[in-house]
């Protein structure tokens, strides 16, 4: 029994001497953007009227136009985590939500803009894990 899971935790991911090309952590910094862009689009779409408003809609829009990119760049699997990183700890978020406004939404847009191009940044420099 003792060797069996000794043989499970070499094989597996991020344990013993997997191929680094294939790897999580090579996808890390592009998970990380992944989760950051998800938070952020959380927060504008929790500004009042902002799910409503044409320029979230458009932020949106571009936001699916990346990660199609990053699919097409055989980052899907990164892009996945780092979302699915954000739907695990949701509920556990604390802040306060976008405040009521015009200056509230402007700000959380620019901030999901900012995230929309780290994560660009990000897939753009993605290699297929080799980053």
């Amino acid at each position: 029994m003792a060797g069996m899971a000794s043989a499970a935790m070499l094989l597996a991911p991020g344990c013993g001497t997997g191929d680094p090309e294939t790897s999580d952590s090579a996808g890390a910094p592009l998970r990380r953007a992944s989760f950051r862009a998800a938070v952020a689009r959380d927060f504008l779409i929790s500004c009042a009227g902002g799910v409503g408003r044409p320029e979230t809609a458009a932020a949106a829009a571009r936001y699916q136009e990346l990660k199609q990119l990053g699919y097409r760049k055989e980052a899907g699997h990164a892009l996945w985590l780092g979302e699915n990183d954000w739907a695990a700890v949701r509920r556990h978020d604390e802040r306060p939500p976008c405040g009521t406004g015009d200056a509230p939404y402007r700000a959380a847009l620019a901030a999901f803009d900012a995230r929309l191009d780290a994560l660009a940044g990000r897939i753009a420099g993605f290699d297929g894990g080799t980053q």
